[in-house]
């Protein structure tokens, strides 16, 4: 009976032990406001296929950015040459990558074992394309162009990606617990 008792509370621990740290290195975390949060370090490994020693080694080449593209479906109106009214649709993307400054998270008891990265802030941004605004100049022939008429924004995708050489890995936000 005592065996079994402690292969309970073994397990138990073990089980809690998984969860605490487990979560930790499973997902990040982001103030999307001010770019600062944690990504543990198995957010990282997995992606990229990487064991423990493979991260000590590859963590410093290691950086983040956020990247979103938001969709648009836009009414461009115009008048032809001869007088005629024109109008067609387009689909308008916009884009904006963000860097992140990061650095290496250590083990405070272990100072050479990584736990992850430590975001410290948004960074330089670059953009492509332009969102679409009501009243706006929109894209025609020399001397018609026009004028967005109706814009609708249709979708936004994005999120944090960790990079490395020439890897790329969208990782996945801490989802909060219901309450």
């Amino acid at each position: 009976m005592k065996i079994n008792h402690k292969v309970a509370v073994v397990t138990g621990v073990a089980a809690s032990a998984a969860l605490m740290f487990g979560g930790v290195a499973q997902a990040y975390t982001l103030d999307p406001a001010a770019g600062t949060g944690f990504v543990g370090k198995g957010e990282v490994q997995t992606p990229f296929g990487w064991n423990n020693a493979k991260l000590q080694a590859n963590a410093a080449g290691v950086s983040f950015t956020y990247d979103a593209t938001d969709s648009y479906t836009a009414v461009c109106t115009w008048i032809t040459g001869e007088g005629t009214k024109g109008e067609k649709t387009h689909n308008v993307n916009h884009s904006t990558s963000t860097s992140v400054t990061s650095l290496v998270a250590y083990d405070a008891r272990v100072k050479t074992q990584i736990t992850g990265f430590t975001l410290k802030g948004f960074g330089a941004n670059t953009t492509t394309g332009e969102v679409p605004v009501v009243g706006g100049t929109c894209p025609g022939s020399s001397g018609t162009d026009g004028t967005w008429t109706s814009v609708t924004q249709t979708g936004s995708t994005g999120g944090l990606y960790a990079h490395y050489d020439i890897s790329v890995a969208l990782l996945v936000p801490t989802v909060p617990a219901a309450v």
